[in-house]
């Protein structure tokens, strides 16, 4: 997965050559994201960036030797209650009001609740870090430029929201998270930033970097989906922390080079491979490598496995032709380009190719929109391989499942990273807006179709300022998001963690660990992911049970579907958050 070596060029126009734009997909994944999310190296190591930054030489890209597990505090970096219970240390330390002394956690209802810290009295420190004085932390939130045609887009989908909408939710979901967590005094200050180009134009971008740095934050949420990480870049260099900033997954080899600035919350692309291979794996384990679930006369034949991707600068597929042929022999790759015209004829070559070819099981890593035609196609020539998706751009969900051709998906299962829906009202987002804003309140936050996209922003960032104790930097930030323990991972709460606990080979700064098997049922009928009903949807085996890539799952696919969720209406005991009052000056406690 990593990009072609560029001769050693350390200037950032060269690097931003190297890995070129970004695909249309995250256009669409942004038009589709939005309703799908709320509705239910060749390096050769000459980087600018160093590799090791701040006290004691830690290194920010790889665990190295290390053990998994919670680097130890530094300086004035807080010991949690779990800590303090384990040298003893409980009764030396006062712990806050909002510290539940049993779980050792913040009373926070979430499954996802970070742990607690000694209340702090004291000298904070002061100007810290660029953004951060002795009362604020300066926190810039990136709004997109949203053209007409995206704007008209979403509008029809129902799924719009005002820049002024999402400005007023992500305040909401900090004073939320800053409610049960410690600050150390300081006030975060949230201050709007609206692009000035489009997602795409990288010129812009950078105009817009340089105009974010001239506020001297400490951090920025958000950025341009499409300009080849230059935004993240400009931040990353001056040392300003971002989270969801390049817009969509870039290769794991350029974000560690930005290390440790720029986060996400979704998994990188080596991430998800890493969860394919053991998938794959186990599949091939279990099943004497036979295409038990293809149709026609493929069924029962040996599996032949084919591979269809498509292909973008950054390359982020290309090591399932080299390093990734560890998850099974495969027999046939093929990528493609994502021209929307050009999709129908090219769906027609390689469908003739692989069925020629005798491919009995294709993988398909892509946007959402090629298994359209790429289903139909298949069908057309009375061709019916096993299906495996792998999660990729939304091709985990029923919005888009059910375009594909119906006699092709009932042979199709894979992989999702997604977690299980849920009905609204069981929501993690909306369950901790509605226990904080009260019953007099809205349902939903303000921006109630992107609320679940907005909150992610807050909670990375109390959690992190939490954790990092009173002398906030961006280096005592990341390694207190690493002394994060995981947490989730029930069917309706993805394993979240950040740095070295032994789920990936390298540190790890995308938040979501695990992944679910998934399978397609076309004769049940539920409401997809935009509360449309309609039948067929994808369920998860094994009641949603998830897996890291670490873990070997137990394929279940098509095998038991009363044991199989589609849309989760009781939570599972992994999933189910303690009850626990509003915090004083909440809305709810009056």
């Amino acid at each position: 997965m990593l990009p072609a070596d560029d001769g050693g060029s350390t200037t950032r126009s060269t690097r931003l050559r190297r890995y070129g734009p970004l695909a249309l997909i995250v256009v669409l994944l942004l038009a589709v994201g939005a309703v799908v999310v709320v509705g239910g190296g060749g390096d050769d190591g000459d980087d600018e960036a160093s590799e090791e930054t701040g006290s004691g030489g830690f290194d920010w890209k790889s665990p190295g030797d290390a053990e998994p597990g919670a680097p130890a505090p530094t300086g004035a970096m807080p010991a949690t209650y779990a800590e303090a219970e384990e040298d003893g240390s409980v009764g030396d330390h006062e712990w806050p009001d909002t510290c539940d002394t049993e779980s050792g956690r913040v009373e926070l209802p979430s499954v996802s609740a970070v742990p607690c810290v000694p209340a702090f009295d004291g000298d904070n420190g002061g100007a810290t870090a660029p953004g951060v004085t002795a009362e604020s932390i300066k926190v810039v939130y990136y709004s997109p430029e949203q053209s007409a045609d995206m704007a008209s887009l979403l509008g029809a989908m129902g799924a719009n929201d005002t820049a002024e909408q999402r400005n007023a939710t992500l305040q909401t979901y900090i004073d939320i998270f800053t409610s049960v967590t410690e600050q150390y005094g300081r006030e975060i200050e949230m201050v709007p930033f609206a692009a000035t180009g489009q997602a795409d134009d990288v010129v812009a971008s950078q105009a817009d970097a340089t105009d974010v740095l001239a506020m001297e934050p400490f951090a920025v949420l958000g950025g341009p989906a499409l300009d080849r990480g230059a935004f993240a870049q400009e931040l990353a260099e001056a040392g300003v922390l971002c989270f969801g900033c390049t817009g969509a997954a870039l290769p794991e080899a350029m974000a560690l080079e930005m290390a440790p600035y720029v986060w996400s919350a979704l998994p990188s692309p080596d991430q998800i491979l890493d969860l394919l291979a053991t998938w794959v794996n186990a599949q091939v384990s279990a099943s004497d490598s036979v295409a038990d679930h293809a149709g026609g006369d493929l069924q029962g034949r040996p599996s032949k496995l084919g591979v269809i991707h498509f292909e973008q600068d950054p390359p982020v597929f290309e090591s399932t032709e080299a390093e990734r042929r560890d998850m099974a022999d495969v027999a046939l790759i093929e990528s493609y380009v994502l021209d929307l015209p050009t999709l129908p004829a090219k769906a027609a070559e390689l469908i003739a190719q692989f069925k020629a070819e005798g491919i009995t099981s294709i993988t398909f890593l892509g946007d959402p929109f090629m298994p359209i035609y790429l289903t139909r196609a298949a069908t057309e020539a009375d061709y019916f391989p096993e299906w495996v998706f792998t999660g990729t751009a939304l091709t985990d969900t029923n919005v888009f499942g059910r375009q594909y051709d119906p006699e092709q998906m009932v042979h199709a299962a894979g992989i999702s990273q997604l977690a299980a829906p849920v009905d609204q009202d069981l929501q993690e987002y909306v369950r901790l807006y509605r226990w904080y804003a009260g019953d007099s309140a809205p349902a939903l936050p303000p921006a109630e179709n992107q609320y679940a996209v907005v909150a992610p922003n807050a909670a990375w960032l109390a959690a992190g300022i939490h954790m990092a104790g009173p002398e906030l930097t961006a280096e005592t930030f990341a390694r207190g998001l690493f002394r994060l323990p995981p947490v989730g991972g029930g069917p309706a709460t993805p394993q979240v963690s950040y740095g070295n606990w032994g789920n990936f080979a390298e540190m790890d700064y995308q938040a979501i660990d695990d992944g679910v098997e998934i399978w397609w049922d076309p004769d049940v009928e539920v409401e997809d992911e935009r509360g449309v009903m309609g039948q067929g949807a994808w369920r998860r085996s094994n009641g949603g049970e998830r897996f890291t890539a670490t873990e070997t799952p137990s394929p279940n696919a098509f095998e038991d579907p009363d044991s199989a969720v589609t849309v989760i209406d009781t939570l599972s005991e992994d999933d189910l958050p303690p009850d626990y009052p509003p915090p004083p000056g909440s809305p709810a406690a009056g």
